[in-house]
């Protein structure tokens, strides 16, 4: 067990994530070196390869990001032609994006990287990943939750 994941330690659980994201991060820009996509990249082209043409507003909902960190993507997706807009099905007024061709060819080539650093993480886990993804799962709809709290002060609580 890592010193800052032992009990008592005075060290909190978001300084746990933070320290956590930070060996992830650094994991994933070594196994993606060379790779067409880098991880924060390959996360939005995911979930477009895993749903389809979606709206960036519902990007932006499942990844957890600002919607101007997506507008970001979205431009450089469209520039690189790996991505194209195009009018929802449902609302002629909205717009989806969709990987094209050339952006699913990114990132299945990326794809091969990432599946190298996950296997790495899971070889060295020592627990059931099944059982860490849903606490990581909990943990996102906990802040998800306080997200949507309007903020408070924090010395007047209000």
């Amino acid at each position: 067990m890592s010193a800052v994941a032992e009990r008592g330690s005075g060290y909190s659980l978001l300084f746990d994530l933070f320290v956590a994201n930070g060996h992830v991060r650094t994991l994933l820009t070594r196994a993606l070196a060379g790779a067409p996509l880098r991880a924060d990249e390959y996360a939005v082209y995911s979930v477009l390869f895993e749903n389809g043409p979606t709206s960036p507003t519902e990007l932006a909902r499942i990844l957890g990001l600002p919607p101007t960190t997506i507008s970001d993507h979205a431009r450089a997706m469209v520039a690189r032609k790996h991505a194209r807009r195009r009018r929802n099905q449902q609302d002629q007024r909205a717009h989806e994006l969709e990987l094209t061709p050339a952006g699913l060819a990114a990132h299945r080539a990326t794809s091969t990287q990432f599946g190298r650093a996950m296997r790495a993480i899971e070889a060295r886990l020592q627990r059931d990943p099944d059982l860490v993804r849903d606490s990581l799962q909990a943990l996102g709809d906990a802040a998800r939750r306080a997200n949507a709290e309007p903020a408070r002060d924090p010395v007047t609580g209000s």
